[in-house]
């Protein structure tokens, strides 16, 4: 049902009678006789009615005033479909317009990425996006690595995980003008793709007594390159969050969970050619920052104390 719309004044004949009838001392003290005898009554009785009448003609909204407003919102070239009454073309409009469109918040990025974008006839030549993720007061795009990670006021970058498999070329231009339509005028937008850290895990693994160790090794690194994927890793296997850090306690988790193994020593991580990232049993990622696995020197022993190493 269409918005009920308020009285834009609400008196009634009778409150305009007391209300006219109340000033006549202040505006004529000889003018004593207020019975509806009196002529002067008879001229407020029926200037109170046809004011009434036009109060009543306020509160009427016209048909094609209601369409003109139906044009306003949905563009200059919406036309009532045939067949469609005006409350139902009405309530059509009130119900669009709770339709997320324009990209005001870090939020409104990500979820028109994913939800408003696979609906574009670029997508269906381009592809769907596996993540997003929306970064204000940071330009991504710039060339010289310390603008990038300065501040700065009115830009955001969004992050573009592409599925799987799928080719980049033509996606971030296409994604760009996707939502230079829908962007707030002050703001500045860019969309890149995920810088990816090169992360290496060590550890010494524990072995069953009838567990081959070359499998073991296999079963353990593989956990690990499973569990880092940018787009199936994760404890929800819905992709490596951008951003989050990779703890020695969570890679000593992984690969306790092979079945081969028996406990896990001295897990460490570190981040080749990224020294200031390293901290004490963690690797701090940026923001726009995935996993790339890199070398995974794990060691295994036996129950006799032998040690192995897996094979080229």
């Amino acid at each position: 049902m269409p918005i009920p719309l308020p009285d834009l004044d609400d008196r009634s004949y009778a409150d305009l009678m007391a209300q006219a009838t109340a000033l006549i001392p202040s505006l004529d003290p000889a003018w004593t006789n207020h019975n509806p005898s009196d002529p002067g009554i008879a001229l407020i009785e029926l200037l109170a009615w046809l004011t009434e009448m036009l109060m009543f003609q306020v509160n009427q909204v016209p048909a094609a005033n209601t369409e003109t407003f139906l044009k306003l919102l949905n563009g200059p070239d919406w036309t009532r479909p045939p067949g469609v009454s005006l409350d139902d073309a009405t309530r059509q409009t009130i119900l669009n317009l709770r339709d997320r469109y324009r990209a005001v918040t870090a939020a409104d990025y990500e979820w028109l990425a994913l939800n408003a974008w696979p609906q574009s006839a670029q997508a269906g030549q381009l592809g769907r996006l596996a993540r997003v993720r929306c970064i204000p007061r940071r330009n991504l795009s710039a060339t010289d690595p310390a603008a990038r990670g300065a501040d700065a006021p009115a830009h955001l970058s969004l992050v573009v995980l592409p599925a799987a498999e799928q080719s980049e070329t033509g996606l971030y231009e296409a994604l760009w003008q996707f939502f230079d339509e829908r962007r707030t005028l002050t703001t500045r937008h860019h969309v890149v793709g995920p810088a990816y850290l090169p992360v290496e895990i060590s550890a010494n693994l524990a072995l069953h007594d009838d567990a081959p160790p070359q499998q073991a090794l296999h079963d353990a690194s593989q956990a690990l390159v499973d569990y880092f994927d940018p787009w199936t890793g994760g404890a929800g296997q819905q992709g490596w969050p951008f951003g989050r850090a990779v703890y020695a306690s969570e890679a000593a988790a992984v690969l306790e969970r092979v079945a081969l193994v028996s406990y896990v020593e001295d897990v460490q991580v570190t981040a080749s050619g990224a020294a200031d990232r390293v901290q004490p049993d963690a690797v701090v990622l940026e923001a726009n920052e995935l996993v790339q696995l890199g070398a995974t020197p794990l060691v295994a022993f036996d129950a006799r104390g032998l040690r192995y190493q897996a094979t080229p």
